[in-house]
């Protein structure tokens, strides 16, 4: 249901609030303090008619960063992307099962691509362009860390493996259950700069892109994706384009590793 302006702008303003302090912010009593205060603000929202506007979002995200901390905790984060595998499928089995959303609501459709080919190609292209730009400008190679000591025969299939995975990954989590969220309370374009803000935030201090130019390089990539998702009605493009995108970084990071770049 849309909401007044006020409520919208309250809405926008906490929402975009807490992945600072979740992301932004490397503090880890920052982190619990945000926790604290979700729980405390989800609990009055599903009481107070002027917050209710929070309340299913709010379980959406504590659901999304405990589930998170308890993988972590386990170590399965040490096991990446498992633990995002792991994430992505239990929130859609909440979402889908428990909470009834609709694969329409949740934009988890093909959806058209006739029409859309030529700008899907654009999108991608600048992706790829301004990724290898950003690294290029990198004086090391972090992300190398990941990439494991096998021969390239293996890596080859790796990398696609991951590109894949991670695009479903994160193309669930922003531009299905977050930019799915934020469209029921916000539409169209406030929903699709908010979690184009939330997917930049998520890169800040360890992302490919990283840093501020990775916020800005991010956020604009969000951006397409989020636009494209209500361009094609579904997110097999955008998830098409994400896993080009990542393969161009393993690609990236192999070659400097192979010291051609």
């Amino acid at each position: 249901m849309m909401q007044p302006l006020g409520r919208k702008i309250l809405y926008f303003v906490v929402l975009l609030i807490i992945p600072i302090l979740l992301w932004i912010i490397a503090a880890p009593k920052i982190h619990y303090i945000t926790f604290l205060l979700m729980f405390i603000f989800f609990l009055i929202s599903r009481h107070w008619n002027v917050l209710r506007i929070f309340s299913e979002t709010f379980e959406i995200i504590l659901l999304f960063t405990v589930l998170n901390y308890l993988l972590s905790e386990l170590g399965i984060d040490k096991f990446f992307p498992a633990n995002n595998v792991i994430v992505i499928i239990l929130l859609f089995v909440f979402l889908l099962i428990f909470k009834k959303s609709g694969r329409q609501k949740l934009f988890l459709l093909r959806g058209k691509t006739t029409g859309v080919l030529a700008i899907s190609f654009l999108f991608a292209a600048l992706s790829v362009a301004s990724l290898a730009v950003w690294f290029l400008f990198q004086e090391q190679n972090p992300h190398a860390k990941f990439i494991p000591n096998v021969p390239l025969f293996f890596l080859i299939p790796l990398g696609i493996g991951f590109s894949i995975l991670n695009a479903i990954y994160e193309e669930g989590i922003f531009r299905s259950i977050l930019l799915s969220q934020f469209f029921d309370q916000l539409g169209f374009a406030w929903a699709i700069v908010l979690q184009a803000a939330w997917f930049s935030f998520l890169h800040f201090q360890s992302g490919f892109p990283s840093g501020i130019i990775g916020i800005g390089l991010t956020f604009v990539f969000g951006v397409m994706m989020g636009y494209l998702v209500f361009r094609t009605s579904g997110l097999l493009i955008p998830v098409l384009i994400h896993a080009v995108a990542d393969f161009s970084i393993f690609i990236l990071i192999l070659l400097r590793m192979k010291e051609f770049i």
